[in-house]
């Protein structure tokens, strides 16, 4: 019981964490733009719940280090998982949370990282997220980024050379190993 509070500590502090950083990096937008805070909280009800039907209605994946993260309605699974099945039953599970439109499940079958990994970890995500908001070539609201052992997941839609400079930015950063891009594109045309 004492492991299902601390989680469930941790999952509300990692929500509301984000939520207070997506509204500190956007409040500007946020009086033009009602839509992102409701597709904001619809993104953020969707990983507490997979949160919660992963780690607290089953104790399948106690021994497992999944991380759950919600970009417009698409979820991914990053994390370790020491057994094959438990990457797939994750993903069975998390594929009936109404509104989820898709899956990446990038769970790599190896034991869960260590303390000190997740911390560093979250120093890369952090180091990113400064440097996105320090950049003037993309707007770094629109993407959102989660450090699983090294590799970085960018998760948003952008316009490709915003997307290009998101890259190159998290690229460059210390203790980064890889890139995975989970972009949708904006291309804008003109209409005669």
């Amino acid at each position: 019981m004492r492991y299902v509070l601390q989680l469930g500590i941790m999952v509300f502090i990692g929500v509301f964490l984000q939520g207070c950083w997506n509204v500190a990096t956007t409040s500007a937008q946020v009086v033009y733009n009602r839509h992102s805070i409701e597709k904001n909280l619809t993104d953020q009800y969707i990983t507490m719940q997979a949160y919660q039907d992963l780690y607290v209605k089953t104790d399948q994946f106690k021994n497992a280090n999944i991380s759950i993260s919600t970009y417009n309605k698409e979820i991914l699974l990053a994390g370790q998982a020491p057994k094959n099945w438990q990457k797939y039953k994750a993903e069975k599970i998390v594929r009936h949370i109404p509104h989820v439109n898709k899956i990446y499940n990038l769970i790599v079958i190896e034991n869960p990282s260590s303390t000190l990994t997740r911390v560093s970890d979250a120093w890369i995500t952090t180091k990113i997220k400064a440097k996105f908001v320090a950049s003037n070539g993309m707007d770094a609201t629109q993407v959102k980024v989660v450090t699983e052992n090294g590799t970085v997941y960018l998760m948003g839609i952008l316009p490709p050379e915003q997307a290009t400079v998101a890259i190159k930015l998290a690229s460059n950063t210390d203790g980064v190993r890889s890139v995975v891009k989970i972009f949708s594109y904006l291309k804008i045309t003109k209409v005669a």
